[in-house]
């Protein structure tokens, strides 16, 4: 409980395989890392509120900045575990004059996360050890 406080006050959200909070739990997809970057891409050109500042498919890295409703800097990283699943994390970072952000970065991460299960099949979270 103590932990799913703290995550809201602070300025750096991310997602990890055994995250606290389940919805911050690496997501993994039916999809190859192409795929994956792909979809993403698509995400980036269709939202006006995301500034894209790199795009490395070979490293399975995007980077960006969201505008509003609060600026953040955004990296996805995609890792194709096996043949046709891929892990998708990721870190998000504001920077304010408050030192908390009632938590609009887990939001953020979540309003992704669903956008990608729209266009792509999800398969679950935290698998790592499952693969």
């Amino acid at each position: 409980m103590f932990r799913k406080l703290q995550n809201l006050m602070e300025n750096h959200a991310e997602t990890s395989e055994q995250h606290v909070d389940e919805r911050l739990r690496t997501h993994y997809f039916k999809a190859n890392k192409p795929e994956v970057m792909k979809v993403i891409k698509q995400i980036l050109d269709e939202d006006t509120n995301f500034h894209e500042l790199g795009f490395s498919e070979e490293r399975g890295e995007v980077t960006f900045e969201v505008r509003q409703p609060k600026s953040a800097f955004v990296v996805i990283s995609v890792v194709t575990v096996r043949a046709n699943r891929t892990a998708v994390d990721l870190n998000v970072s504001t920077e304010s004059a408050l030192p908390f952000n009632f938590g609009n970065n887990q939001r953020l991460i979540v309003n992704i996360y669903e956008i990608l299960k729209e266009k792509l099949t999800f398969v679950g979270t935290s698998m790592a050890e499952k693969l």
